[in-house]
């Protein structure tokens, strides 16, 4: 696995892509690692209906933090080159059962843990964050504390009944939580919205293993990651 290093734009573009060739037909599986060599916040486009929200972008501007766009749901996130994404792409063919939404999750964080108990972190699991920025029930955690957020997100497969996934991780690897939490912070008071975010919610794999040499180590989680891509019986499988 390479680890790419391009703007926050470049790589959300580039996860889109990805998507847009398995729609297309032209791949069934491909997969993307990148940590953005700039650095903004990025939230989902409904925030641009927000009264506030033309004052909040010119003030995260000025704090050296663009805000920009992606195409799934949550919260505002930050991207910096403290944080290293996870983008994996499959051509599933799913039945009228929800369980493809549930596996899709799993089919991400399950082997991230796998991968942290490799190496030494015994305590990696599936769950919510409360007091986490972007909070969700298929976080990547290191003792209750968010570790990576994820995201996924369905299209159909042109010409046939299949359907594409996109589900992405965002890890921190360096920085401290208390920094990118006070940047989601400053845009929840930019805009008059009165939620908070914890830094001890989070953690930064730094924290967990500050010897580790990450780029050494990611090809061991993609290997994980890309073993087998069947969707469970209720689901139909994948092909």
């Amino acid at each position: 696995m390479t680890l790419q290093r391009p703007t926050v734009e470049e790589g959300l573009i580039a996860e889109e892509a990805l998507l847009d060739m398995v729609c297309h037909g032209e791949i069934s599986l491909g997969w993307l690692a990148w940590s953005p060599r700039d650095r903004g916040l990025v939230m989902p486009r409904r925030h641009e209906r927000l009264a506030r929200f033309p004052e909040a972008r010119a003030q995260l501007a000025s704090m050296g933090w663009p805000v920009l766009f992606r195409n799934t749901g949550g919260t505002p996130v930050p991207q910096s080159p403290a944080v290293v994404n996870l983008a994996l792409v499959i051509r599933c063919r799913v039945g009228s059962s929800a369980a493809h939404l549930e596996w899709g999750y799993h089919r991400l964080g399950d082997p991230w843990c796998d991968w942290l108990g490799v190496l030494g972190v015994a305590d990696a699991d599936l769950g919510p964050a409360p007091g986490a920025y972007c909070d969700g029930r298929y976080n990547v955690r290191i003792g209750g504390r968010k570790l990576v957020g994820t995201a996924q997100r369905w299209r159909r497969v042109r010409g046939c009944g299949d359907m594409a996934l996109l589900v992405h991780g965002a890890m921190q690897v360096d920085d401290t939580p208390e920094a990118l939490v006070a940047v989601v912070n400053a845009f929840q008071a930019a805009i008059d919205d009165p939620q908070r975010f914890r830094a001890a919610s989070h953690v930064a794999l730094r924290d967990v293993l500050p010897d580790l040499a990450l780029e050494a180590a990611m090809p061991r989680l993609l290997e994980g990651l890309v073993a087998g891509h069947a969707l469970p019986k209720a689901a139909h499988g994948c092909g």
